[in-house]
């Protein structure tokens, strides 16, 4: 697929490349979008305003640092960051891409906010 995102967060931005799926291409023809996020201890978070096609087998529990994941149970669209290890507890959910490039600039945010998704 091949596709890039980037999500900005105030003076921030953050590039991702998509996976191939159609749940990622479903995101893609929504964009740009502006999606209210809030930052955690392992990452950011935020509630999709519509759902994302996904097909069970795709789905898994936990992430890997860096991964974007979509979780149809919940709606929420989120940017992990930390916890890898321990992710498995969190359910089921469906892996849209993954950051591109180091971690820090994600895990030095703090708060909420109102973040633009849009093609690279």
């Amino acid at each position: 697929m091949s596709e890039r995102i980037v999500m900005h967060f105030e003076d921030a931005a953050v590039a991702l490349e998509l996976v191939e799926g159609e749940a990622s291409r479903a995101l893609l023809a929504r964009l740009p979008l502006v999606l209210r996020m809030a930052c955690g201890g392992i990452g950011v978070c935020g509630q999709l305003p519509f759902e994302l096609p996904h097909d069970d087998a795709g789905m898994h529990a936990g992430w890997s640092d860096g991964d974007v994941n979509y979780s149809p149970a919940g709606g929420w669209l989120a940017l992990f960051f930390d916890d890898e290890e321990n992710s498995a507890r969190y359910g089921s959910q469906l892996t849209l891409g993954r950051i591109e490039g180091p971690l820090d600039t994600v895990r030095s945010l703090s708060g909420v906010f109102d973040v633009l998704i849009e093609r690279a």
